[in-house]
């Protein structure tokens, strides 16, 4: 009874551990360098769908810290290859569990260690992703922290009230705005009627352009045919008749500047100029004898005078005929 009562021990407690002792054993191992979640019972799975269990794990004797885990495959219909892969993965948020990879080599024979490996669990990515987080927004509130101090340093009061007075004459610029727009709508309300006139002989003036189309057409049809016309070498024609013109007109300036000519004499020799301002110098004598002393020169006017009066004319022949002399 006591060899039955331990038989029985040993077998109810694999059958909690989830061990058949009546099943025959697939024993596959694998290293990790951490196993963190798993034990004893921890599931292996292929595709979701649970092939076995983990039954143990033990360092390895070679003092390299590794972890030798054992798990069995209760799945007799799943072959396993030797390159097969049991990697330990996030079951859920709390438990992890051993996911297989199924290779392409051969099969693999029962007490075979399959390649390991390890995908993070949901802390250490949550972790991983947090960290840069973390580190970017330590940063970043050092850096608010120095633009705050920064602002306080540069709104001292006066800055304050500059600040205010730029806020207030905002303020004043956008009331002067709202007053000006307020005077705008009404000086539009007031003429609306003349701007609907204006609006209608605009509306005219493009009826009439539209009826007078062909005109414009046919007035740049004949733009285009002087346009033509010019280019077709009379503009060039015209040009060399300009410049010949004005090369025989400058000829003709520097011979009068030169003196040749009747119009060259008259303009480069003054001596007519003093002639004529001689000859009209004494008419003016002449005409002034003749007033003073008209009996001289018309006996109609009575008898001679036995002593004319000098005119200005007689005192400048005198002066002329007897110039004063020089005073020692």
């Amino acid at each position: 009874m006591v060899l039955g009562g331990i038989v029985l021990l040993i077998f109810g407690v694999n059958y909690l551990k989830g061990l058949d002792l009546l099943q025959r054993r697939n024993i596959y191992h694998a290293v990790y360098a951490d196993v963190s979640g798993i034990n004893d019972a921890t599931p292996v799975l292929y595709h979701g769908f649970k092939v076995g269990q983990v039954i143990g794990t033990a360092l390895l004797p070679d003092g390299s810290g590794r972890i030798d885990v054992t798990f069995q495959i209760d799945e007799e219909r799943l072959q396993l290859t030797k390159d097969t892969k049991a990697e330990l993965f996030s079951a859920d948020l709390f438990s992890r569990a051993v996911r297989l990879q199924l290779g392409t080599g051969a099969p693999a024979e029962r007490g075979d260690t399959l390649n390991g490996g390890a995908e993070m669990s949901l802390t250490e990515s949550v972790s991983s992703q947090i960290d840069p987080l973390k580190r970017k927004a330590e940063g970043m509130l050092a850096s608010v922290d120095s633009v705050l101090t920064s602002f306080q340093l540069i709104l001292n009061e006066n800055a304050r009230g500059d600040i205010d007075a730029s806020f207030t004459n905002l303020r004043g610029t956008l009331e002067n705005i709202n007053a000006t727009t307020k005077k705008l709508d009404e000086l539009v309300g007031r003429e609306s009627s003349h701007i609907s006139s204006i609006l209608a002989n605009v509306d005219k003036v493009s009826g009439n352009l539209a009826a007078n189309n062909q005109h414009l057409t046919n007035i740049l049809a004949n733009a285009d045919s002087a346009t033509a016309a010019l280019a077709n070498g009379r503009l060039q024609r015209m040009m060399a008749n300009l410049e010949a013109t004005s090369n025989e007109l400058k000829a003709t300036m520097d011979k009068i500047n030169g003196g040749q000519g009747t119009l060259g004499k008259l303009m480069n020799d003054d001596s007519l100029y003093v002639n004529l301002n001689a000859a009209s110098r004494q008419m003016d004598l002449l005409l002034e004898d003749v007033r003073l002393n008209p009996g001289r020169y018309l006996s109609i006017f009575g008898r001679k005078d036995k002593l004319p009066k000098l005119s200005g004319s007689d005192i400048e022949r005198i002066r002329d005929a007897y110039p004063p002399k020089p005073t020692p």
